[in-house]
């Protein structure tokens, strides 16, 4: 299989939209990482791409100016990242909101040709210690419930699921996932983009390159690049810098297998109890969730 380490920033900030590295292969048991103590198939499993998974917002003039805007350096243009850091204070600001991500995820196959494998994420978060997220495709629907209490890994196809106490916030939650039990929270890593990190350090280069209409969104057209990495964001005008679309190029590949997400957001749910709490369907089996037994993904590197 090709399988590849996806750059820092990227890693920490993108990749937990929707597992799409080896550890959160699509045809395991889970959505979200084969930690789980499981059975294996003996399938054939395509070789993944480490273009992250599946989320994004905010607005500047049209090709007002290309690299090396006021206050940037000849390649990279200060209002790209500044836009960055407001996207992640925004989003960080959010109490309760919801998320429906299409997203469609190139895996590289053994004869070096991408194939795209398209899905649909819904995340729901109720600060500070509540999340579901769902991701269906292929016939199948995945997830993960949090109650404050402990969280729920399920895979509705395969009938498994496992839970585990867990910390009493989403922040410790998402910790606690990466760092114990190598699973990406979807989505939720966005969150903490600029949250006391110097996650611009990466970049090498940012351009604004102008407004575009995303579905029926007016939003600025961000390109950025970092080692290992293109990537593009599209990040809603106006007085919500919420992210309309994103689009990352694994370029440490030939093939340049690319992760593409829409973002549809629904600001202020109100969320019923039971959104929350997670209930097996008939027959579905629950199986022990084991520790990782590799380091963390910041100790890999």
């Amino acid at each position: 299989m090709n399988k590849t380490v996806f750059p820092g920033v990227i890693a920490r900030a993108w990749s937990s939209t929707l597992a799409t590295s080896a550890c959160a292969a699509l045809a395991g048991a889970f959505m979200l990482g084969g930690c789980a103590h499981q059975e294996t198939s003996g399938e054939h499993v395509p070789a993944q791409s480490n273009v992250p998974s599946p989320l994004n917002d905010l607005g500047m003039g049209a090709g007002e100016g290309g690299p090396g805007g006021e206050g940037g350096t000849p390649d990279i243009d200060a209002r790209a990242t500044d836009a960055l850091d407001a996207m992640g204070q925004y989003l960080r600001s959010l109490r309760t909101f919801e998320v429906d991500a299409d997203t469609s995820t190139d895996v590289v196959l053994d004869n070096g040709q991408n194939a795209a494998l398209q899905r649909h994420a819904v995340l729901k978060v109720k600060r500070p210690d509540r999340l579901r997220a769902d991701i269906s495709g292929n016939g199948n629907v995945r997830g993960i419930v949090y109650d404050g209490h402990r969280f729920t890994i399920f895979n509705e196809k395969k009938g498994y699921y496992a839970r585990h106490d867990a910390p009493p916030t989403l922040d410790g939650l998402v910790h606690d996932l990466a760092a114990n039990w190598h699973i990406e929270t979807p989505l939720v890593d966005l969150f903490y983009w600029g949250n006391g990190k110097q996650d611009d350090m990466a970049i090498t280069s940012a351009q604004v390159l102008g407004v575009e209409k995303v579905d029926t969104r007016t939003c600025t057209h961000y390109a950025l690049r970092q080692a290992g990495a293109d990537w593009e964001l599209w990040i809603e005008t106006g007085r919500r810098p919420l992210p309309c679309k994103m689009i990352i190029t694994d370029t440490t590949q030939p093939t340049r297998p690319r992760h593409e997400v829409t973002y549809h957001w629904r600001l202020n749910p109100v969320f019923a109890a039971s959104t929350f709490v997670f209930r097996p369907r008939p027959g579905a089996r629950q199986i022990e969730l084991k520790p990782a037994d590799r380091p963390p993904y910041e100790e890999a590197q």
